[in-house]
């Protein structure tokens, strides 16, 4: 059995406790601690609308200076 660690913090992770006590970064997608998990709005097109999805990300991928797009 693989061991897994937090990405950020090195806190031992287990496989059963996936959603419940750890989530996979959606852009690297290794295994992150709630502790040291963050969430950034991606905007997605839909068949009638633009819409913002919330994915979770790690602190090492989150952007380091916030864009604000005008149109």
């Amino acid at each position: 059995m693989e061991e897994l660690k937090c990405v950020v913090c090195g806190k031992e992770l287990k496989k059963d406790d996936e959603g419940r006590a750890w989530r996979k970064c959606t852009i690297c997608k290794k295994p992150v601690c709630f502790d040291h998990l963050r969430y950034m709005g991606v905007w997605r097109r839909g068949l009638y609308r633009d819409y913002v999805e919330v994915v979770p990300v790690c602190e090492n991928d989150m952007p380091k200076k916030r864009r604000r797009v005008t149109e």
